[in-house]
């Protein structure tokens, strides 16, 4: 059961939104179906929550499909009985969600591992899964092997004890050649699939730093000191800069054929679990080199380790 706090919105977007894997479409048959219920009470898809309101769900709308173990090519940077570094490549959606549950990163994880290779702690469909990136960014992302490093990494994030390190290609030049993003970000009340600055949010801080630029185009390095959801999307976005390619946030037209974001976790950093300070890099990937150079933002020779 679930009590509804400081929100009133309609009951098929709440649990849309509270369950991400879950499709709008099935959430609305399921309250059609009398298998959803506010205060008791059959209600449609349409009904608006009110503060106080209870919600109960069937359970059969958490009922997930087996995930098949994949053979899926994976970019091992590192790895010990606890955990693996991988360098993640574009479109490719970390876990299962909703009816996709081929072709992501954990059927490849369970093919590799298998189901006693991974920590099974954090979902059961997220074996393995410490954090996550946006299907078309690539790079590094911790995996753990089993529980322990689960719980350990996963405390190392909330405390942010992890530096993470991205690249962007980026709209526009910069008056100021570094900086530091401080905002707060909850979901976009327009459109709640997309997260957005808001003074309600949670506090979201991003430091970036120009590295090349040329006329109306900059590759930026960015440290972010918090984890938010799209957070480096909607940050750039925020001061002007989106990213080049990205179809939700900005949306500025351009004369590529791309339609994604060009954004790259190059750099890992924390202490492990016996003391010792762990550094892990990755280059960004062909495609972001590929319009790097026909930009003019120079070539592989620029990314700092």
């Amino acid at each position: 059961m679930i009590l509804i706090g400081d929100e009133v919105i309609r009951i098929d977007k709440f649990i849309s939104d509270e369950f991400e894997e879950i499709p709008r479409e099935k959430v609305k048959d399921f309250i059609k179906d009398k298998k959803i219920k506010v205060n008791n009470k059959a209600v449609k898809p349409s009904f608006k929550l009110d503060l106080g309101d209870e919600i109960e769900i069937d359970d059969e709308l958490f009922e997930r499909v087996e995930i098949k173990a994949e053979d899926i090519d994976l970019n091992i940077v590192y790895e010990n009985d606890d955990y693996a570094i991988i360098d993640k490549d574009s479109n490719l959606i970390v876990h299962p969600a909703g009816k996709i549950v081929t072709g992501t990163l954990v059927n490849g994880l369970l093919y590799k591992y298998g189901e006693e290779g991974l920590s099974h702690i954090g979902g059961e469909d997220r074996p393995g899964i410490v954090h996550r990136l946006d299907k078309d960014t690539t790079g590094l992302m911790v995996i753990s092997k089993n529980n322990e490093s689960y719980k350990y990494f996963k405390k190392l994030f909330e405390t942010r004890q992890v530096d993470k390190y991205y690249y962007a290609i980026v709209f526009g030049n910069f008056d100021k050649k570094e900086g530091t993003i401080r905002t707060y970000m909850g979901r976009d009340s327009h459109n709640r699939r997309k997260m957005a600055v808001i003074n309600s949010g949670r506090e979201a801080i991003s430091k970036y730093e120009v590295i090349r630029e040329v006329e109306g185009y900059s590759l930026v390095k960015i440290k972010i000191e918090t984890g938010r959801t799209h957070q480096i999307r909607v940050h750039m976005t925020h001061i002007n800069h989106p990213l080049l390619g990205d179809p939700v946030y900005g949306n500025v037209r351009h004369k590529f054929n791309l339609d994604h974001q060009l954004l790259h976790c190059s750099k890992l950093a924390f202490t492990d679990k016996d003391g010792a300070r762990r550094e892990y890099f990755a280059y960004p990937h062909q495609e972001f080199l590929k319009y790097q150079k026909i930009l003019g933002l120079g070539d592989k020779d620029v990314f700092k380790n």
